[in-house]
């Protein structure tokens, strides 16, 4: 198909795939992804594991993960899970995850949407290979269905707007001088009340989310393009000065670390 035809800000669907007959206590990770993870348990048991802290898994629950979290998946040890999940990416992805509420410390959508979200899920699972003329169009139908249902349950407060305007803004400008302060002045909030909107919508603060969206981006970067790590640095807006040290606090590694462990390791990818 030529995918000209779709919109250049559409989301990008780049992988579904479905957990099935995983090893009791099979375990995967930890990693650290630079897209959105769509995942849902459809029976068994496991867990995720999210920056250190872990959540339980359970037949019915759909939750998000995050580009830039440090995950850790575990299946039960007597009736490992089962589901689907897809890696999704593009601009105004990350303002549904943050406009319900969804984040690090609190990743699953409400129980009651789960059958609709299901559904789509499954529908993009059955036409993984299809290649037709359309097949497109279909596959990305079906992930605005997904959004929506996400946003049908936003609560109706103009306190949401801002937030998802300032995370547009860094979904589209991280690489330019972007802080806090322009933040809050670009959706007309004072500073202070904005950082607390802010951390009480996504659950980090409005720095935090752009440090760990630049490290996202820095990684996509590297794996993509062989630059040096401080020209990658600066590309994505961070300080080369500080970069190495911000790096080794958000992932564990330092900048250099990481770039071998993409040669050493192909496989290694943000995709499960």
């Amino acid at each position: 198909m030529n995918k000209l035809f779709l919109p250049e800000a559409a989301p990008i669907l780049l992988r579904v795939d479905a957990d099935k007959n995983l090893a009791p206590g099979a375990t995967f990770g930890p990693v650290i992804r630079s897209v959105y993870i769509f995942e849902c348990c459809t029976s068994g048991y496991g867990s995720v594991i999210i920056n250190g802290r872990e959540f339980p898994i359970s037949p019915g629950d759909f939750y998000i993960l995050l580009p830039g979290d440090t995950v850790t998946h575990t299946a039960s040890e007597t009736e490992p899970r089962c589901g689907y999940w897809c890696a999704l990416d593009g601009p105004g992805i990350g303002e549904v995850p943050a406009s319900c509420g969804i984040s690090a410390s609190n990743p699953f959508a409400p129980k009651e949407l789960f059958p609709a979200l299901l559904s789509c899920m499954e529908s993009l699972y059955k036409m993984r290979n299809e290649t037709d003329t359309g097949s497109e169009f279909r596959r990305t139908a079906f992930i605005y269905t997904m959004l929506g249902e996400l946003l049908r349950y936003v609560q109706k407060s103009d306190t949401h707007v801002p937030i998802r305007r300032a995370i547009g803004l860094m979904e589209t400008h991280y690489n330019t001088g972007l802080n806090v302060q322009s933040l809050a002045d670009s959706v007309g909030l004072e500073r202070s009340y904005f950082s607390t909107l802010f951390k009480n919508t996504t659950g980090l603060t409005p720095h935090s989310y752009l440090t760990k969206l630049r490290i996202q981006r820095f990684c996509a970067l590297i794996k993509s393009e062989d630059i040096p790590i401080s020209l990658a640095a600066e590309y994505v807006g961070l300080d080369p000065q500080n970069f190495a040290r911000v790096f080794k606090r958000e992932t564990g590694k330092t900048p250099y670390e990481y770039k071998q462990t993409l040669s050493v390791n192909k496989t290694d990818s943000p995709l499960k």
